[in-house]
């Protein structure tokens, strides 16, 4: 059997799809991605993933995307696949069309968060809506991250309901867990970051730099706690995507600067060692306003107990719990988030009574081993099985060889 998935950019495949791609290599299927190049494909490629590098267009613009459908299109055709599998919204529409040009018998699409959204405007919500309508003709099953967009979908009969289910989304308990940090390592990356020892209070975010992930409000709360925290620091983990169609880095450090609150912030750039950074963290904060499936980053906070202050939009109010697992403010209301996050360094308490519930609620319900599951099963009810037992072993024997 053979699976292609088709996403955007590296960003996306490494940090969002490896987990499952890794599943069901390990399982005897045999899994090729295609993605924009750049340094997170190259860098897969060295390790024995088979990535086709095709510069995927991230915007509407018609002699691009006709060129993107094309591409892949010749690449199904080629390949054979059995399967492909879309991500992302652009690269999701165009892989579709692709794959019905190409007669792939199976196509699934992951909506990681539909473009359209209680946030849109009326144009665009409607614009969106239509576009995703008419991309469901041509798929097979649509998977959603979140309850509500299966809800949502549903009841604006978006397609057959017997075509939309839901997947979720999870991570790796096991690597974020509190208990694996050493404390003697802690301390040495706490010093890397140049964080003060005088700063007894940290608050981090994690997100790529984009206007729409809200780090800019973030900040702007921070300058208004700082009164009263003078000891508070902010850790912000994530860099900027070569590409982003809004790119927001620069602008971000101007703001830091014009508040002179430079030497209460971290920005770390892209890291490999989340959970070890999440560890130096007291409070997590995700102030994002737009366009969210179910954010992992969100997961991985609540699976190292941290309360967790996030925004009232889909996919953050389904995964926090308000008032048991973290706080809930309404987007892009400075003062709200200040005060949530107030609230959260005045209680030392409150903050480990939220943390342990996060924990919970990860363990039984956003544990990545559920969504593998999950997926398995989907992908048997449309006729892809994993391969015998003594295929599987010569596979990942032969992956071994590659890398």
């Amino acid at each position: 059997m053979k699976i292609l998935h088709i996403c955007a950019v590296g960003f996306t495949l490494k940090n969002l799809l490896l987990p499952q791609i890794d599943y069901f290599l390990s399982h005897g299927v045999s899994v090729e991605v295609v993605c924009s190049p750049g340094q997170d494909v190259n860098i897969l490629q060295q390790k024995g993933y088979v990535i086709h590098p095709i510069q995927l267009a991230r915007r509407i613009d018609p002699l691009a995307n006709l060129i993107n459908i094309f591409q892949l299109a010749k690449l199904m055709r080629d390949c054979e696949y059995d399967l492909v599998h879309v991500h992302t919204p652009i690269a999701a529409v165009l892989g579709r069309i692709a794959a019905k040009i190409a007669g792939v018998k199976r196509v699934v699409y992951t909506a990681h968060g539909f473009p359209f959204h209680d946030q849109s405007s009326a144009s665009e919500y409607k614009f969106y809506f239509t576009v995703e309508k008419l991309s469901a003709l041509l798929t097979d099953l649509i998977l959603t991250q979140s309850f509500e967009d299966l809800l949502t979908a549903k009841k604006l009969n978006l397609c057959s309901s017997k075509k939309i289910d839901y997947l979720g989304n999870g991570i790796d308990t096991e690597r974020f867990n509190r208990t694996k940090l050493d404390p003697a390592s802690q301390l040495q990356l706490r010093h890397s970051l140049n964080i003060p020892d005088t700063a007894n209070l940290i608050i981090g975010t994690i997100g790529r730099l984009t206007y729409k992930k809200g780090s800019g409000f973030l900040i702007e709360a921070i300058a208004k706690l700082m009164p009263e925290f003078p000891n508070l620091h902010t850790v912000i983990i994530g860099g900027q995507v070569k590409g982003d169609p809004e790119p927001f880095q620069e602008e971000l450090i101007k703001r830091i600067h014009g508040l002179g609150i430079e030497k209460h912030v971290t920005l770390t750039g892209y890291r490999q060692d989340t959970p070890e950074l999440l560890g130096l963290l007291d409070i997590f904060t995700l102030p994002t306003f737009t366009h969210e499936g179910l954010p992992r980053s969100i997961c991985e906070a609540m699976a190292m107990e941290l309360p967790v202050v996030s925004t009232d939009i889909r996919g953050c109010r389904e995964a926090v719990v308000h008032r048991k697992t973290g706080l809930i403010v309404p987007p892009r209301d400075i003062d709200e988030l200040a005060l949530a996050l107030k609230t959260l360094l005045l209680d030392y308490n409150l903050r480990q009574i939220y943390g342990r519930a996060g924990r919970l609620r990860v363990e039984h319900e956003y544990d990545e081993c559920l969504v593998f599951e999950r997926l398995k099963n989907y992908y048997q009810k449309i006729g892809i099985k994993p391969l015998p037992i003594e295929v599987k072993l010569s596979t990942t024997i032969n992956q071994f060889k590659q890398v």
